[in-house]
């Protein structure tokens, strides 16, 4: 049995008892310590001696915060670029810059790696919880699952909170308080509400709905999708109501616009309140 010692920006030493389910040997550091800047993100870790310091960019178009670079001994060892998404990373491999461009599936994992060539060099396919099933190629890669980063010396998954994919639970509680009336916002430890197929968590305190490449915030079940629906529409219908009175639509427009304005206010309302 191995004990993770992780220090939080105040010095306290918290303790993580490691994963019994797990052979590999690497995820049992000696010691391993972790530094937070105030925003809560992940600025350095160190494992085994060896201490790795992330740059880290909260204003960039993924709407989360990114890490930019990771350096080693005051030397940058890779480099990350972003769209909507991460594009590419650059690393030093036998003393020479190598770029790898990374290739997504709807969800958002990571499936291929490409080199500068377009040449597929490495592979990856995970279970709905994130277990890597199988990994071809040799690139050396830490973001996979839902894009999100992998910890070799920890084996587990790292946004907001540690993610252990063979549990499918957080390490930490989530900070959201839940809802009564829907039982899954209640588990604290639980990923993606236990529906990671349907699901997504990146913020790791309130799941969103894949749709394709669209994630809807807020709908966590079914009853708040209806409640997102509702309001959406009260809201359309607002500005198709005002603009067919403006525009001296006529008595249909006029009725139409009038009846999905009460519809979908009276719904979103009603869905709020209780």
């Amino acid at each position: 049995m191995c004990i993770f010692c992780c220090v939080s920006l105040t010095g306290k030493p918290w303790r993580l008892r490691c994963n019994p389910l797990s052979r590999k040997r690497s995820v049992c550091p000696r010691f391993y310590s972790v530094l937070y800047d105030g925003d809560g993100n992940r600025v350095a870790k160190s494992a085994n001696g060896v201490v790795t310091r992330y740059l880290v960019d909260d204003l960039n178009p993924t709407g989360y915060s990114q890490v930019m670079d990771e350096i080693v001994g005051g030397v940058v060892q890779r480099e990350y670029t972003y769209g909507l998404q991460r594009v590419s990373q650059y690393q030093v491999i036998s003393n020479l810059w190598t770029p790898s461009f990374y290739v997504y599936d709807g969800a958002g994992s990571v499936r291929q790696l490409a080199n500068a060539a377009g040449a597929v060099t490495d592979t990856y396919e995970y279970d709905a919880f994130g277990v890597t099933l199988s990994h071809t190629g040799t690139m050396p890669n830490n973001y996979m699952y839902r894009g999100e980063q992998y910890d070799p010396d920890l084996g587990l998954y790292y946004r907001a909170r540690y993610y252990n994919s063979l549990t499918g639970r957080f390490l930490s509680r989530d900070p959201e308080a839940g809802k009564a009336k829907i039982p899954a916002t209640l588990h604290k430890y639980l990923y993606a509400a236990g529906d990671p197929v349907n699901m997504a968590d990146p913020r790791g305190r309130a799941s969103m709905l894949e749709t394709g490449s669209l994630d809807v915030m807020i709908a966590r079940t079914v009853p708040e999708q209806i409640v997102f629906a509702s309001a959406v529409a009260c809201g359309f219908g607002i500005d198709s109501y005002i603009i067919a009175l403006l525009n001296g639509g006529n008595w249909m427009d006029n009725t139409l616009g009038g009846a999905g304005l009460l519809f979908g206010c009276a719904t979103a309302g009603a869905g709020y309140y209780f």
